[in-house]
């Protein structure tokens, strides 16, 4: 009977819950863990969502240089005559998504004023998929490798929204292949970027500046096509 009474006590100690301070001890662990840990993970997602807008502005922009090997002009306007550049010219392409926001004029280096951003913001604009994937102003298409011509789509899908939600934008108005730094007029070149407004959803880069000297703001992400 004894041998019976202790083992029924050793059970009864084996089902009992956790003591009070056991509890506070498992709290105390798993909220030191969290907090060594959520930091970690949120700045692993933070780098993932750069290194993404990063090979995306890449991709944009290889495929609107691809577009200009195919067919020798820019994707600039929103329609085509004879199969080619129309005249009803555009600012920028973009993707879908938000329209990124515009900085406090305070936030800007003394050198840049809202002015010289505002253009990515109100300018006139047409969708990169138009031209890069659905041919919309009716390219003539590419029939043989001799003769020039539209031979899309030039990416696989119609281009989204960065990894904060807002448009890729490229100031195509200022893009013009080949020839190096000069413009046919004599005057240097200037800056094309494919931009990601990054994480805070502000541009901050000038809308135009000269291809030699231009300057990327704040934490925009962008590939300079010029």
């Amino acid at each position: 009977m004894a041998t019976t009474n202790l083992t029924i006590r050793r059970a009864n100690r084996q089902r009992r819950g956790l003591t009070l301070v056991e509890m506070t001890v498992i709290l105390s662990v798993i909220v030191v863990l969290t907090s060594v840990l959520v930091p970690t993970v949120m700045s692993h997602i933070a780098q993932a969502r750069v290194v993404r807008a990063r090979q995306d502005v890449r991709t944009l922009a290889n495929a609107i240089m691809d577009f200009y090997k195919d067919t020798g002009f820019v994707p600039k306007t929103t329609d085509s005559v004879n199969g080619r550049q129309g005249r009803r010219a555009v600012d920028l392409l973009a993707s879908a998504g938000d329209v990124p926001s515009l900085p406090d004029a305070g936030s800007l280096p003394a050198s840049v004023g809202i002015e010289d951003v505002q253009r990515w913001v109100t300018g006139t604009t047409d969708l990169y998929g138009n031209h890069l994937v659905k041919n919309v102003p009716g390219y003539s298409q590419k029939t043989s490798d001799a003769l020039p011509g539209w031979n899309g789509p030039y990416i696989a899908s119609l281009p989204q929204a960065d990894p904060w939600g807002n448009r890729y934008l490229v100031n195509v108005v200022f893009l013009k292949p080949g020839g190096g730094m000069v413009a046919e007029g004599g005057e240097t070149k200037r800056a094309v970027f494919v931009l990601s407004a990054g994480p805070d959803g502000m541009i901050q880069t000038p809308f135009e500046q000269e291809a030699t000297t231009h300057v990327v703001g704040g934490d925009d992400v962008v590939h300079r096509l010029q």
